[in-house]
Protein backbone atom coordinates (compact mmCIF):
# COMPACT_ATOMS: atom_id res chain seq x y z
CA UNK A 1 0.00 0.00 0.00
CA UNK A 2 2.60 2.31 0.98
CA UNK A 3 4.45 1.42 -2.24
CA UNK A 4 1.33 2.30 -4.20
CA UNK A 5 1.29 5.63 -2.62
CA UNK A 6 4.97 6.12 -3.04
CA UNK A 7 4.78 5.68 -6.77
CA UNK A 8 1.36 7.91 -6.90
CA UNK A 9 3.48 10.65 -5.59
CA UNK A 10 5.95 10.20 -7.52
CA UNK A 11 3.83 10.39 -10.35
CA UNK A 12 2.17 13.27 -9.49
CA UNK A 13 5.20 15.00 -8.66
CA UNK A 14 6.86 14.32 -12.22
CA UNK A 15 3.86 15.42 -13.83
CA UNK A 16 4.09 18.86 -11.78
CA UNK A 17 7.73 19.36 -13.12
CA UNK A 18 6.97 18.53 -16.19
CA UNK A 19 3.86 20.92 -16.55
CA UNK A 20 6.06 23.83 -14.61
CA UNK A 21 9.16 23.12 -16.86
CA UNK A 22 6.52 23.28 -19.96
CA UNK A 23 5.21 26.41 -18.75
CA UNK A 24 8.55 27.59 -18.09
CA UNK A 25 9.59 26.76 -21.50
CA UNK A 26 6.74 28.08 -23.70
CA UNK A 27 7.27 31.82 -21.52
CA UNK A 28 10.93 31.80 -22.21
CA UNK A 29 10.00 31.37 -25.95
CA UNK A 30 7.27 33.74 -26.22
CA UNK A 31 9.65 35.93 -24.73
CA UNK A 32 12.41 35.97 -27.03
CA UNK A 33 10.25 36.66 -30.29
CA UNK A 34 11.82 39.81 -32.36
CA UNK A 35 10.35 42.67 -32.94
CA UNK A 36 11.07 45.76 -35.64
CA UNK A 37 10.81 49.59 -33.40
CA UNK A 38 12.38 52.41 -34.85
CA UNK A 39 14.94 54.63 -33.30
CA UNK A 40 14.86 58.30 -33.58
CA UNK A 41 17.92 60.57 -33.66
CA UNK A 42 18.54 63.92 -33.47
CA UNK A 43 21.90 65.11 -35.15
CA UNK A 44 23.31 61.33 -34.11
CA UNK A 45 21.44 61.40 -30.78
CA UNK A 46 18.82 59.02 -29.75
CA UNK A 47 16.08 60.82 -28.09
CA UNK A 48 13.46 57.83 -28.26
CA UNK A 49 11.44 55.03 -30.26
CA UNK A 50 8.17 54.48 -31.86
CA UNK A 51 6.67 51.16 -32.89
CA UNK A 52 5.62 52.60 -36.76
CA UNK A 53 7.51 55.18 -38.55
CA UNK A 54 4.75 55.95 -40.54
CA UNK A 55 2.31 56.49 -38.28
CA UNK A 56 4.55 58.88 -36.30
CA UNK A 57 5.41 60.97 -39.92
CA UNK A 58 1.17 61.17 -40.05
CA UNK A 59 1.47 62.57 -36.50
CA UNK A 60 4.01 64.94 -37.04
CA UNK A 61 2.20 66.43 -40.56
CA UNK A 62 -1.59 66.37 -38.63
CA UNK A 63 0.07 68.35 -36.17
CA UNK A 64 1.10 71.30 -37.95
CA UNK A 65 -1.89 72.72 -39.68
CA UNK A 66 -0.30 76.63 -38.96
CA UNK A 67 2.72 76.18 -41.13
CA UNK A 68 1.23 74.18 -44.10
CA UNK A 69 -1.50 77.44 -43.87
CA UNK A 70 1.37 79.94 -43.59
CA UNK A 71 3.59 78.40 -46.59
CA UNK A 72 0.54 76.78 -48.42
CA UNK A 73 1.75 73.27 -48.53
CA UNK A 74 0.43 70.12 -47.82
CA UNK A 75 3.10 68.47 -45.96
CA UNK A 76 5.68 69.05 -43.15
CA UNK A 77 8.30 67.03 -42.74
CA UNK A 78 11.31 66.45 -39.92
CA UNK A 79 13.60 68.70 -39.14
CA UNK A 80 17.19 68.52 -40.38
CA UNK A 81 19.05 66.45 -38.39
CA UNK A 82 16.59 64.21 -37.12
CA UNK A 83 16.79 60.24 -38.33
CA UNK A 84 15.01 57.27 -37.96
CA UNK A 85 16.56 53.78 -37.68
CA UNK A 86 14.65 50.40 -37.59
CA UNK A 87 15.88 48.12 -35.33
CA UNK A 88 15.30 44.16 -34.36
CA UNK A 89 15.13 43.95 -30.63
CA UNK A 90 13.72 41.69 -28.32
CA UNK A 91 12.62 45.22 -25.96
CA UNK A 92 8.81 45.72 -27.96
CA UNK A 93 9.07 48.64 -25.03
CA UNK A 94 8.33 52.39 -27.51
CA UNK A 95 7.64 55.82 -26.40
CA UNK A 96 4.24 57.26 -27.43
CA UNK A 97 4.47 59.53 -30.71
CA UNK A 98 3.37 62.98 -28.47
CA UNK A 99 6.38 62.42 -25.92
CA UNK A 100 8.84 61.72 -29.21
CA UNK A 101 6.90 65.01 -31.28
CA UNK A 102 7.68 66.90 -27.75
CA UNK A 103 11.57 66.32 -27.39
CA UNK A 104 11.74 66.98 -31.06
CA UNK A 105 9.93 70.33 -30.66
CA UNK A 106 11.71 72.12 -28.04
CA UNK A 107 15.24 71.26 -30.12
CA UNK A 108 14.69 71.74 -33.38
CA UNK A 109 12.44 72.97 -36.20
CA UNK A 110 10.19 71.23 -38.60
CA UNK A 111 10.72 71.69 -42.08
CA UNK A 112 8.86 71.73 -45.54
CA UNK A 113 9.68 70.90 -49.09
CA UNK A 114 11.55 74.07 -50.94
CA UNK A 115 14.29 75.58 -53.06
CA UNK A 116 17.58 76.77 -51.96
CA UNK A 117 19.18 79.44 -53.99
CA UNK A 118 23.12 79.77 -53.21
CA UNK A 119 24.92 83.13 -54.88
CA UNK A 120 28.41 83.01 -54.57
CA UNK A 121 31.11 85.16 -56.79
CA UNK A 122 34.72 83.08 -57.27
CA UNK A 123 36.24 86.28 -59.18
CA UNK A 124 36.29 87.90 -55.51
CA UNK A 125 38.31 86.33 -52.75
CA UNK A 126 36.68 88.33 -49.84
CA UNK A 127 32.71 87.82 -51.55
CA UNK A 128 30.34 86.27 -48.90
CA UNK A 129 28.27 83.24 -50.25
CA UNK A 130 24.27 84.12 -49.76
CA UNK A 131 21.85 81.44 -49.32
CA UNK A 132 18.18 82.27 -50.40
CA UNK A 133 15.07 80.30 -49.67
CA UNK A 134 11.88 79.90 -51.57
CA UNK A 135 9.31 77.42 -52.10
CA UNK A 136 10.22 76.72 -55.48
CA UNK A 137 12.92 78.11 -58.29
CA UNK A 138 9.68 80.38 -60.15
CA UNK A 139 9.66 82.23 -57.58
CA UNK A 140 13.15 83.70 -57.23
CA UNK A 141 13.20 83.58 -61.14
CA UNK A 142 10.54 86.00 -61.97
CA UNK A 143 11.69 88.31 -58.83
CA UNK A 144 14.97 88.32 -60.95
CA UNK A 145 12.65 89.59 -63.53
CA UNK A 146 11.59 92.35 -61.40
CA UNK A 147 14.48 93.44 -59.97
CA UNK A 148 15.99 93.97 -63.42
CA UNK A 149 12.87 96.25 -64.53
CA UNK A 150 14.23 98.18 -61.50
CA UNK A 151 17.79 98.78 -63.16
CA UNK A 152 15.67 98.83 -67.15
CA UNK A 153 12.83 100.59 -68.72
CA UNK A 154 10.48 97.83 -69.45
CA UNK A 155 9.48 98.44 -72.55
CA UNK A 156 13.54 98.03 -73.81
CA UNK A 157 13.66 94.97 -71.32
CA UNK A 158 10.45 93.40 -73.30
CA UNK A 159 12.23 94.49 -76.47
CA UNK A 160 15.46 92.81 -75.88
CA UNK A 161 13.52 89.28 -74.33
CA UNK A 162 11.33 89.47 -77.81
CA UNK A 163 14.44 90.04 -79.67
CA UNK A 164 12.62 93.04 -81.79
CA UNK A 165 14.90 95.82 -81.03
CA UNK A 166 15.11 98.26 -83.75
CA UNK A 167 18.85 98.24 -85.03
CA UNK A 168 21.16 101.48 -84.93
CA UNK A 169 20.95 103.45 -88.21
CA UNK A 170 22.39 106.27 -87.34
CA UNK A 171 22.75 106.96 -83.68
CA UNK A 172 20.27 105.36 -81.07
CA UNK A 173 21.12 102.64 -78.75
CA UNK A 174 20.59 98.65 -77.97
CA UNK A 175 20.94 96.09 -75.37
CA UNK A 176 23.44 93.51 -76.30
CA UNK A 177 23.17 91.60 -73.09
CA UNK A 178 21.51 91.30 -69.70
CA UNK A 179 23.27 88.61 -67.00
CA UNK A 180 23.72 88.62 -63.50
CA UNK A 181 27.68 88.51 -62.15
CA UNK A 182 27.02 85.80 -59.34
CA UNK A 183 27.17 82.51 -59.60
CA UNK A 184 23.52 80.61 -59.29
CA UNK A 185 22.84 77.46 -58.33
CA UNK A 186 19.55 76.09 -57.22
CA UNK A 187 18.79 72.90 -55.17
CA UNK A 188 15.31 71.10 -53.93
CA UNK A 189 16.50 70.95 -50.22
CA UNK A 190 13.84 70.33 -46.62
CA UNK A 191 14.36 73.92 -45.08
CA UNK A 192 13.80 74.82 -41.64
CA UNK A 193 11.00 77.39 -41.05
CA UNK A 194 13.29 78.98 -38.98
CA UNK A 195 14.57 80.22 -42.03
CA UNK A 196 12.81 83.28 -43.77
CA UNK A 197 10.95 81.36 -46.71
CA UNK A 198 9.64 83.41 -49.74
CA UNK A 199 6.05 82.89 -50.90
CA UNK A 200 6.23 85.68 -53.18
CA UNK A 201 8.38 86.92 -55.95
CA UNK A 202 7.60 90.93 -55.45
CA UNK A 203 8.76 90.16 -51.58
CA UNK A 204 11.36 88.58 -52.93
CA UNK A 205 12.29 91.46 -55.11
CA UNK A 206 12.18 93.81 -52.61
CA UNK A 207 14.93 91.71 -50.90
CA UNK A 208 17.07 91.33 -53.51
CA UNK A 209 16.87 95.66 -54.36
CA UNK A 210 17.12 96.45 -50.56
CA UNK A 211 19.40 93.69 -49.08
CA UNK A 212 17.22 93.42 -45.94
CA UNK A 213 13.91 92.37 -45.16
CA UNK A 214 13.45 95.88 -42.53
CA UNK A 215 10.82 98.25 -43.78
CA UNK A 216 12.67 101.33 -45.41
CA UNK A 217 12.57 104.78 -45.16
CA UNK A 218 10.37 107.00 -46.41
CA UNK A 219 9.82 111.13 -46.66
CA UNK A 220 7.00 113.22 -47.84
CA UNK A 221 7.00 115.57 -50.05
CA UNK A 222 7.25 119.04 -49.47
CA UNK A 223 6.19 121.94 -51.40
CA UNK A 224 9.24 122.88 -53.61
CA UNK A 225 11.02 119.74 -53.44
CA UNK A 226 12.72 118.48 -56.12
CA UNK A 227 14.19 114.78 -57.34
CA UNK A 228 17.73 116.24 -56.75
CA UNK A 229 17.06 117.95 -53.47
CA UNK A 230 15.20 115.20 -51.67
CA UNK A 231 18.25 112.47 -53.08
CA UNK A 232 20.65 114.66 -51.82
CA UNK A 233 18.56 115.32 -48.17
CA UNK A 234 18.68 111.82 -47.75
CA UNK A 235 22.36 110.92 -48.79
CA UNK A 236 21.32 108.86 -52.34
CA UNK A 237 22.47 110.01 -56.02
CA UNK A 238 19.33 110.82 -58.59
CA UNK A 239 19.98 107.17 -60.15
CA UNK A 240 19.57 105.56 -56.36
CA UNK A 241 16.98 107.52 -55.78
CA UNK A 242 15.31 106.86 -59.37
CA UNK A 243 15.46 102.94 -58.98
CA UNK A 244 13.93 103.16 -55.50
CA UNK A 245 11.19 104.95 -56.87
CA UNK A 246 10.34 103.47 -60.09
CA UNK A 247 7.00 105.47 -60.42
CA UNK A 248 8.83 108.64 -61.05
CA UNK A 249 10.36 108.55 -64.86
CA UNK A 250 13.32 111.28 -64.63
CA UNK A 251 15.70 113.75 -62.62
CA UNK A 252 13.51 116.28 -64.30
CA UNK A 253 9.71 115.29 -63.10
CA UNK A 254 7.41 116.97 -60.61
CA UNK A 255 7.01 115.70 -57.31
CA UNK A 256 3.81 116.99 -55.64
CA UNK A 257 3.42 118.06 -51.61
CA UNK A 258 2.25 115.14 -49.69
CA UNK A 259 3.57 112.30 -51.73
CA UNK A 260 5.49 109.28 -49.87
CA UNK A 261 8.48 108.00 -51.37
CA UNK A 262 11.30 105.76 -50.75
CA UNK A 263 13.99 107.13 -49.53
CA UNK A 264 15.78 103.96 -48.22
CA UNK A 265 19.76 102.82 -49.44
CA UNK A 266 19.20 100.41 -52.23
CA UNK A 267 22.19 97.14 -51.69
CA UNK A 268 21.56 94.65 -54.33
CA UNK A 269 22.33 91.12 -53.13
CA UNK A 270 22.98 90.33 -56.74
CA UNK A 271 24.38 91.97 -59.22
CA UNK A 272 22.36 92.89 -62.49
CA UNK A 273 24.98 93.76 -65.23
CA UNK A 274 23.11 95.18 -68.52
CA UNK A 275 25.49 95.93 -71.43
CA UNK A 276 24.13 98.79 -73.86
CA UNK A 277 25.67 99.27 -77.42
CA UNK A 278 25.15 103.01 -77.93
CA UNK A 279 25.98 105.25 -81.20
CA UNK A 280 25.22 109.42 -80.54
CA UNK A 281 26.54 112.53 -82.15
CA UNK A 282 28.40 114.80 -79.38
CA UNK A 283 30.42 117.33 -79.44
CA UNK A 284 33.65 118.09 -78.84
CA UNK A 285 34.16 121.51 -76.60
CA UNK A 286 36.90 123.88 -78.45
CA UNK A 287 39.95 124.07 -76.49
CA UNK A 288 41.82 127.43 -75.29
CA UNK A 289 45.38 127.94 -76.64
CA UNK A 290 46.89 130.25 -74.13
CA UNK A 291 50.18 131.69 -75.90
CA UNK A 292 52.54 133.65 -73.74
CA UNK A 293 54.64 137.01 -75.39
CA UNK A 294 57.29 137.40 -73.13
CA UNK A 295 57.73 140.96 -74.46
CA UNK A 296 54.08 141.77 -72.90
CA UNK A 297 53.98 142.65 -69.02
CA UNK A 298 51.38 139.66 -66.86
CA UNK A 299 47.86 140.83 -67.33
CA UNK A 300 48.00 141.93 -70.60
CA UNK A 301 45.31 139.73 -72.97
CA UNK A 302 43.58 139.76 -76.20
CA UNK A 303 41.97 136.80 -78.63
CA UNK A 304 43.26 136.13 -81.73
CA UNK A 305 41.30 133.14 -82.66
CA UNK A 306 37.64 132.71 -81.52
CA UNK A 307 36.72 128.73 -80.76
CA UNK A 308 33.88 126.47 -82.56
CA UNK A 309 32.82 123.13 -80.56
CA UNK A 310 33.78 120.23 -82.97
CA UNK A 311 31.23 117.00 -83.96
CA UNK A 312 32.09 113.48 -83.36
CA UNK A 313 29.81 110.15 -84.04
CA UNK A 314 30.91 108.03 -80.94
CA UNK A 315 30.33 104.33 -80.96
CA UNK A 316 30.37 102.94 -77.18
CA UNK A 317 29.54 100.10 -75.48
CA UNK A 318 28.46 100.82 -71.70
CA UNK A 319 28.22 98.60 -68.78
CA UNK A 320 25.91 99.28 -66.11
CA UNK A 321 26.16 97.13 -62.57
CA UNK A 322 22.73 97.64 -60.94
CA UNK A 323 21.91 101.12 -62.69
CA UNK A 324 25.43 102.41 -62.35
CA UNK A 325 27.84 103.31 -65.18
CA UNK A 326 30.99 100.90 -64.21
CA UNK A 327 32.53 100.89 -66.96
CA UNK A 328 32.43 101.97 -71.21
CA UNK A 329 34.46 101.35 -74.24
CA UNK A 330 34.60 103.22 -76.87
CA UNK A 331 34.58 101.04 -80.17
CA UNK A 332 34.98 103.80 -82.94
CA UNK A 333 34.95 107.58 -82.87
CA UNK A 334 34.52 109.60 -86.31
CA UNK A 335 35.12 112.88 -86.85
CA UNK A 336 32.30 114.95 -88.36
CA UNK A 337 33.57 118.42 -87.93
CA UNK A 338 36.80 119.59 -86.51
CA UNK A 339 36.84 121.80 -83.60
CA UNK A 340 38.33 125.16 -83.11
CA UNK A 341 40.48 125.83 -80.54
CA UNK A 342 40.55 129.73 -79.07
CA UNK A 343 43.71 131.02 -79.17
CA UNK A 344 44.90 133.83 -76.53
CA UNK A 345 47.57 135.69 -76.13
CA UNK A 346 49.07 136.45 -72.84
CA UNK A 347 51.46 138.83 -71.48
CA UNK A 348 54.01 136.93 -69.53
CA UNK A 349 57.88 137.89 -68.22
CA UNK A 350 57.99 135.53 -65.80
CA UNK A 351 58.10 131.31 -65.49
CA UNK A 352 54.14 130.21 -65.98
CA UNK A 353 54.19 128.39 -62.68
CA UNK A 354 51.32 130.49 -61.62
CA UNK A 355 47.82 128.91 -62.45
CA UNK A 356 45.56 131.18 -64.28
CA UNK A 357 42.43 130.68 -62.82
CA UNK A 358 40.40 132.26 -65.57
CA UNK A 359 41.43 128.75 -67.97
CA UNK A 360 41.33 125.30 -66.92
CA UNK A 361 42.37 122.49 -69.31
CA UNK A 362 40.13 118.88 -69.11
CA UNK A 363 42.41 115.83 -67.35
CA UNK A 364 41.77 113.90 -69.75
CA UNK A 365 41.27 112.92 -73.54
CA UNK A 366 37.97 113.19 -75.95
CA UNK A 367 35.62 111.76 -76.22
CA UNK A 368 35.00 110.83 -73.02
CA UNK A 369 32.19 109.85 -70.38
CA UNK A 370 31.55 110.90 -66.64
CA UNK A 371 30.83 107.71 -64.70
CA UNK A 372 29.70 109.49 -61.38
CA UNK A 373 29.43 113.52 -60.62
CA UNK A 374 30.18 115.64 -57.76
CA UNK A 375 27.57 114.27 -54.98
CA UNK A 376 26.42 111.47 -52.77
CA UNK A 377 26.81 107.60 -53.93
CA UNK A 378 25.74 104.62 -51.59
CA UNK A 379 25.23 106.85 -49.00
CA UNK A 380 28.27 109.19 -48.79
CA UNK A 381 29.84 112.20 -50.29
CA UNK A 382 31.71 111.26 -53.42
CA UNK A 383 33.67 114.98 -53.25
CA UNK A 384 35.14 114.26 -57.08
CA UNK A 385 34.54 113.29 -60.35
CA UNK A 386 34.95 110.09 -62.26
CA UNK A 387 35.99 110.60 -65.78
CA UNK A 388 36.23 107.47 -68.22
CA UNK A 389 37.56 107.95 -71.67
CA UNK A 390 38.72 106.89 -73.93
CA UNK A 391 40.56 104.22 -72.43
CA UNK A 392 43.23 102.65 -69.92
CA UNK A 393 46.64 104.14 -70.65
CA UNK A 394 44.77 107.19 -72.34
CA UNK A 395 46.77 110.55 -71.23
CA UNK A 396 45.92 112.68 -67.80
CA UNK A 397 46.62 116.24 -67.96
CA UNK A 398 47.44 119.04 -65.83
CA UNK A 399 44.68 121.03 -65.30
CA UNK A 400 46.47 124.20 -64.43
CA UNK A 401 49.81 125.43 -64.07
CA UNK A 402 50.93 124.51 -60.61
CA UNK A 403 53.63 122.50 -58.77
CA UNK A 404 53.80 119.15 -58.30
CA UNK A 405 53.42 118.31 -54.53
CA UNK A 406 52.65 114.59 -54.18
CA UNK A 407 53.48 112.12 -56.80
CA UNK A 408 53.50 108.31 -55.98
CA UNK A 409 53.04 105.27 -58.45
CA UNK A 410 53.99 101.90 -57.56
CA UNK A 411 50.78 100.61 -57.16
CA UNK A 412 49.85 97.06 -59.00
CA UNK A 413 45.67 96.28 -60.84
CA UNK A 414 43.85 94.89 -57.44
CA UNK A 415 46.11 96.03 -54.79
CA UNK A 416 42.99 98.03 -53.12
CA UNK A 417 45.01 99.91 -50.09
CA UNK A 418 48.00 100.71 -52.32
CA UNK A 419 49.08 104.59 -51.70
CA UNK A 420 45.75 104.62 -49.13
CA UNK A 421 42.95 103.51 -51.78
CA UNK A 422 44.39 106.34 -54.22
CA UNK A 423 46.16 104.40 -56.30
CA UNK A 424 48.95 105.73 -58.71
CA UNK A 425 48.25 109.74 -58.01
CA UNK A 426 49.37 113.25 -58.73
CA UNK A 427 48.59 116.14 -56.30
CA UNK A 428 49.10 119.90 -57.64
CA UNK A 429 49.82 123.00 -55.73
CA UNK A 430 48.43 125.72 -58.36
CA UNK A 431 50.48 128.60 -56.32
CA UNK A 432 47.34 130.82 -56.46
CA UNK A 433 43.90 131.03 -54.32
CA UNK A 434 45.02 127.89 -52.46
CA UNK A 435 44.20 125.62 -55.35
CA UNK A 436 44.88 122.00 -55.23
CA UNK A 437 43.98 119.90 -58.01
CA UNK A 438 44.70 115.41 -57.27
CA UNK A 439 44.24 112.79 -59.98
CA UNK A 440 43.64 109.29 -58.16
CA UNK A 441 43.71 105.69 -59.98
CA UNK A 442 46.29 106.31 -62.66
CA UNK A 443 48.05 103.84 -64.31
CA UNK A 444 51.58 105.48 -64.43
CA UNK A 445 53.01 108.83 -63.28
CA UNK A 446 55.20 110.99 -65.30
CA UNK A 447 55.80 114.08 -62.93
CA UNK A 448 57.64 113.92 -59.77
CA UNK A 449 57.37 116.16 -56.37
CA UNK A 450 59.23 119.62 -56.92
CA UNK A 451 58.76 119.82 -60.83
CA UNK A 452 56.80 122.57 -62.35
CA UNK A 453 53.83 121.71 -64.75
CA UNK A 454 52.11 123.64 -67.03
CA UNK A 455 48.78 123.76 -68.07
CA UNK A 456 47.63 120.42 -70.52
CA UNK A 457 50.81 119.06 -69.94
CA UNK A 458 50.75 115.21 -69.68
CA UNK A 459 51.02 114.18 -66.15
CA UNK A 460 50.17 110.43 -66.64
CA UNK A 461 47.77 107.77 -67.74
CA UNK A 462 44.49 106.34 -66.87
CA UNK A 463 44.30 103.43 -64.91
CA UNK A 464 42.42 101.50 -62.69
CA UNK A 465 44.67 100.80 -59.72
CA UNK A 466 43.52 101.61 -56.25
CA UNK A 467 40.51 101.14 -54.52
CA UNK A 468 37.60 101.21 -57.71
CA UNK A 469 34.40 99.78 -58.52
CA UNK A 470 33.64 97.35 -60.06
CA UNK A 471 37.47 95.33 -58.75
CA UNK A 472 39.55 94.32 -61.64
CA UNK A 473 39.94 90.58 -62.36
CA UNK A 474 41.75 88.11 -64.39
CA UNK A 475 38.77 88.22 -67.12
CA UNK A 476 37.98 91.65 -67.01
CA UNK A 477 41.70 93.01 -65.93
CA UNK A 478 39.97 97.00 -67.06
CA UNK A 479 37.05 97.08 -65.05
CA UNK A 480 37.12 100.22 -62.48
CA UNK A 481 39.34 102.44 -64.96
CA UNK A 482 38.46 106.15 -64.83
CA UNK A 483 39.92 109.11 -63.38
CA UNK A 484 38.86 110.92 -60.36
CA UNK A 485 39.71 114.43 -60.46
CA UNK A 486 39.33 116.29 -57.16
CA UNK A 487 39.53 120.32 -56.73
CA UNK A 488 40.06 121.71 -53.42
CA UNK A 489 40.75 124.56 -51.42
CA UNK A 490 43.69 124.35 -49.41
CA UNK A 491 45.59 121.18 -49.28
CA UNK A 492 43.34 117.96 -49.64
CA UNK A 493 44.40 116.84 -46.46
CA UNK A 494 42.38 119.09 -44.67
CA UNK A 495 41.27 121.63 -47.63
CA UNK A 496 37.51 122.00 -48.87
CA UNK A 497 36.66 120.36 -51.75
CA UNK A 498 34.48 121.78 -54.08
CA UNK A 499 32.77 120.26 -57.81
CA UNK A 500 35.37 120.51 -60.06
CA UNK A 501 32.48 121.48 -62.71
CA UNK A 502 32.80 124.72 -61.11
CA UNK A 503 36.54 125.53 -62.91
CA UNK A 504 34.87 125.32 -66.30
Amino acid sequence: MQNKQFRLSYIIVIVLIGVLVFGLGFTSYRRKVPVEVYQVYIDGKMIGTVANEEAFDEYINQKQDAIKEKYGVDKVYMPNGVTIKAVTTYDSNTDTNEEIYQRIVNLKQFTIKGTMITIDNVEQEDYETKYIYTLNKEIFDEAVVQLIRSFVEEEEYEAYMAGTQKEIVDTGSVINNIDIDEDITYKKAYISIDEDIFTDASDLAKYLLYGTLDKQSTYVVKEGDTVETVANANKLNVQEFLIANDDIPSVNALLYAGKEVNVGLIDPVISIVVEVNSVKDEEKAFGVSVKYDPNELQGVEYVTQEGENGLYRVSREYEYINGQLTGTITLNSVELKPAVDKVIVKGDKEVPHIADLTYWAWPTDTPYTITTYYGYRWGSMHAAIDIYGPGHGSGIYAANNGTVVAAAGGCVVGNLSCNGRRGNYVMINHNIGNYYTVYMHMASVNVKVGQVVSRGQKIGTMGNTGEVYPVPSSYRPYSGTHLHFATYIGHPNHGSPFNPFNLY
